[in-house]
């Protein structure tokens, strides 16, 4: 169980959602109070983490809140926050097994994550996100909330998915300054390393897996495997270039899963480009995980109408809910449907972006040329990922970041009993 004792409700709120009913429901605002319930809980067999400030209302100096915490129940792992550690107070704690500290008059929410599940881990002079003494609302503060997404592209046959996916991909981390990896999971037709001018193997993917049969541990897989994209050091690909008749034998939802989980941890934003059909098992597993879904589809007939009966059966059978879907238009060009006739047709589903058809495309994918400048509409994607981002195209940096947990959505995934959820 997760107790806090903060006496901050924009903390608790974001603790609330990410861990759920392991929190206790109230956030404990004064010293003798959270002895008081250590107390009470220590003859029970709960496992308790502690998340307090040593400055918190209450008649007890520092280290004494402290002591007394231990003796109240020795055995509940303490995150302490404090505005100054130096290596005196630093000593003091360690000699209490208090591990885990957090320095500095603010924090991110992500460090209090990282702290939840590490067994030590000292944070210093941090000043980013919410104050330890006031909610953000009350700061008069510039700051950037970007809740981490697992992000599938999914769409029609020759839409353009892996190419939107690219594209998706460089824009996001870019403009939001935030590590993302770009996962080619279209055993249909993999084209990432192709998009992206990769050197090597190209199937990233099967090597993973091959390790994996092996027995070794796919966080180190992951670590080794991944490209770096070389103009930004904060992208990196999985790629791909499976045979069908190997992903047929091979693959399954245990490979998912488990590969997922360890990119999820590692990254800020994940994308996962998808193959078209909707009868290959990755599409239908990927999507019932994912945060967000960018549904591609071209402006003609052809592809609207595969598009709709691809959407039925994604919310119709699937459950996925038509909120966490967000339409692409692709390849717009001067015979294109106009985008009112698209919106009717669609039925209610939101357009965030319509990039125009690339003349030039095949010519850089076949290296005759260098650059491609497809566009998407930036401010209505991050709009839609839920980021709380005051939007200049010419801002090229974000002072202050906060990166919540990966939240699934109505689905768990689970490594050694230990999953995220949302509700």
């Amino acid at each position: 169980m997760i107790v806090l004792a903060i006496d901050n409700e924009y903390i608790k709120q974001k603790i609330d959602e990410i861990y759920s009913n392991e929190v206790y429901p109230h956030d404990i605002s004064y010293m003798e109070g959270v002895i008081e319930y250590l107390s009470k809980q220590r003859e029970n067999n709960v496992n308790i983490t502690l998340i307090t400030k040593d400055s918190l209302n209450g008649n007890l100096v520092k280290e004494l809140y402290i002591k007394q915490i231990r003796l109240a129940n020795d055995k509940v792992k303490i995150i302490l926050l404090t505005e100054y550690l130096d290596e005196q107070y630093k000593e003091f704690l360690f000699a209490n097994q208090i591990f885990n500290v957090i320095e500095g008059k603010e924090i991110e929410i992500i460090d209090l994550v990282e702290s939840i599940n590490s067994d030590d881990k000292v944070i210093y002079k941090n000043n980013i996100g919410n104050s330890l003494n006031n909610t953000l609302e009350d700061k008069n503060i510039e700051s950037t909330i970007i809740p981490k997404q697992f992000i599938s592209v999914y769409g029609t046959s020759g839409s353009g998915k892996s190419y939107i996916s690219s594209l998706l991909s460089k824009s996001l981390c870019n403009k939001l300054k935030i590590k993302v990896s770009m996962l080619d999971m279209d055993i249909q037709n993999p084209c990432i390393d192709i998009y992206n001018n990769l050197n090597g193997s190209g199937n990233i993917l099967s090597h993973i897996i091959e390790d994996m049969d092996n027995k070794r541990d796919i966080n180190d897989i992951i670590d080794k495997c991944m490209y770096k994209d070389k103009n930004n050091k904060n992208l990196w690909y999985m790629t791909n270039n499976s045979s069908i008749f190997e992903c047929q034998n091979k693959l399954n939802a245990d490979y998912y899963k488990k590969i997922y989980f360890s990119i999820i941890n590692k990254y800020d934003y994940v994308i996962v480009d998808l193959p078209s059909s909707p009868f290959i098992d990755v599409v239908r597993y990927t999507l019932n995980v994912s945060s967000t879904i960018f549904f591609v589809m071209n402006p003609n007939y052809i592809s609207i109408r595969q598009g709709i009966k691809y959407l039925e059966l994604m919310t119709k059978l699937w459950g996925i809910s038509r909120n966490n879907i967000f339409i692409i238009i692709n390849k717009k060009q001067k015979n294109s449907l106009d985008i009112s006739q698209i919106n009717n047709l669609l039925d209610g589903y939101k357009i965030v972006s319509v990039v125009d058809f690339e003349s030039n495309v095949e010519g850089y994918i076949n290296g005759a040329i260098s650059n491609i400048y497809s566009k998407l509409n930036e401010k209505e994607i991050i709009k839609c990922l839920g980021v709380n981002y005051v939007y200049n195209p010419d801002k090229t940096n974000i002072k202050k970041t906060i990166i919540s947990m990966f939240i699934t959505k109505d689905v768990k995934i689970n490594n050694d009993n230990k999953s995220i959820q949302n509700h």
